[in-house]
């Protein structure tokens, strides 16, 4: 499975929460050493002057770099003798499973946003939507940090996304190899744990923890994505396609199919294939 489908299935399955967020200038007393949070740190600088330390790497950061500070590595920052920082700032988790986003994928640990405006509107995005009264408030801070997170991701990483190199244990690795190449038969648990050696019951536990869903969600996932590209690519009928990834049961496969869709099979080849039209 290569890097950037990799990194598509961690996004598919990310699960961010935010604790605090705020803009403004720091205060005279803002300076701590040697600490490592449990969450990850997201600075917007805008004015003024400061240090950081993220791991042993030191920074003074300028008016419109974007720093992230990830969850589990050691940290310092302080103010210096200049005028203190104004910034953009939030505390936030991103998970897949049980693993931070940024254990996972090899980003830069800032971006320079060189006054990008869009920066500043999406952190302006995300503290409207705390203070918003409404029972959707929660979801519209989510909605708002998940575009934060993609900002970065997409100006931090290049066209070619790299991983931690201890990102996908080998055995893991080869099962995902596995389905990706034969997911079109019948595979069992059985199956997939013994190539990964384990018990199929901690197998189960370590491929949820390692992608956030399981094994046979992530096979049902492929199969599916599979039918999608049949049916707007060709005109074979639903039996066949069926046949094609392992799903023999028409019926099943319809089911499955508007579930994750909201479409029957028909009506996803009329609405989606490019030399057809559908009605609305």
């Amino acid at each position: 499975m290569g890097n950037q489908s990799l990194a598509r299935l961690y996004m598919e399955n990310l699960d961010v929460r935010v604790t605090s967020m705020g803009y403004n200038q720091v205060w005279t007393d803002w300076r701590e050493l040697d600490y490592t949070p449990d969450f990850n740190k997201f600075y917007l600088i805008c004015d003024g002057e400061g240090w950081l330390k993220i791991g042993d790497s030191e920074f003074r950061p300028k008016p419109g770099q974007w720093f992230l500070m990830p969850h589990g590595v050691k940290q310092s920052y302080s103010y210096t003798s200049g005028p203190r920082y104004t910034k953009y700032w939030c505390h936030f988790t991103a998970r897949i499973g049980d693993r931070n986003l940024f254990d996972l994928i090899q980003t830069p640990l800032y971006v320079d946003t060189k006054n990008d405006s869009e920066a500043i509107r999406l952190f302006r995005e995300l503290l409207d939507s705390d203070a918003a009264a409404s029972i959707s408030g929660p979801l519209l801070v989510k909605s708002a940090m998940l575009r934060l997170v993609s900002y970065y991701i997409e100006h931090a990483v290049s066209s070619e996304v790299s991983l931690h190199r201890s990102t996908e244990p080998e055995p893991l690795e080869q099962v995902i190899s596995y389905i990706q190449s034969s997911y079109r038969h019948n595979l069992t648990i059985t199956d997939l744990a013994e190539k990964a050696h384990l018990h199929p019951n901690y197998f189960i536990r370590v491929f949820k923890r390692q992608f956030g869903i399981s094994p046979i969600q992530y096979i049902k996932k492929r199969r599916l994505e599979e039918a999608k590209l049949l049916l707007v690519t060709t005109n074979l009928p639903l039996s066949e396609i069926g046949e094609r990834i392992g799903i023999s049961d028409i019926s099943y496969l319809s089911r499955i199919f508007k579930e994750s869709t909201g479409f029957s099979p028909t009506a996803y080849r009329m609405t989606f294939n490019s030399h057809q039209t559908v009605s609305p």
